[in-house]
Formats: C-alpha cells, structure tokens, sequence
C-alpha cells in the first residue's frame, strides 16, 4: 500500500509547504474532472499529512486497515509464479477481515 508521501511523491521529512507544494503539483496532474478516482486518493492522503500535527498523528496512530479491492490490486502486481486465483484471494480476505472484526 502507499503511504500517503508516496501518494504525494514527497518525502517523509517534509513540512508543511512542501506537502502543500506536492498535493498542488499531483491534483494538477489528476484533475478531479478527468480522474475523480485519483483525486480523491490524492486528497485523502493530503488530508492525513497537511500539518506537522496530522503529519504526527498519523505516524503514531493510524491503523487504517486497506479496502479489500486495494489489497487485490497490489497483489495482482506480485509476480504470477504460484500466484492463487482472484477467487482463492477474495476469499482469503474475507476470512482475514471476519478475524480481524472478531478482533476488535
């Protein structure tokens, strides 16, 4: 999963303008009109670091957990070798959300 600097394409160290500066420079690469999808990845991951205070905060407490399709993706990219069918991983998901709901 990308974090939301990678998201941004700015380092971890940054401050609050060059967050600012690498938000502005992806949403005008990713218009909200043309790609309302990245948009709202790139706004989401502004969100969490636009100040030192969330920038903090998020390295302390987030424990967002990945949507289900966003962990298909990123494993559809690993190497096919052994790889299980989309099935056998939509599956295997399920089962790891459940435990993690019975969990919390």
């Amino acid at each position: 999963m990308k974090t939301p600097y990678e998201i941004l394409g700015i380092s971890e160290d940054c401050d609050d303008g060059t967050v600012k500066k690498g938000y502005l420079g992806m949403v005008r690469q990713f218009p909200p009109e043309r790609f309302p999808d990245d948009f709202q990845r790139i706004r989401n991951a502004y969100e969490k670091i636009k100040t030192d205070k969330d920038r903090a905060s998020l390295e302390l407490f987030d424990r967002t957990l990945p949507e289900p399709e966003e962990l298909i993706r990123e494993l559809k990219k690993i190497s096919t070798e052994n790889r299980p069918d989309e099935q056998t991983l939509q599956e295997l998901l399920a089962i790891g959300v459940q435990q993690m709901k019975i969990s919390m």
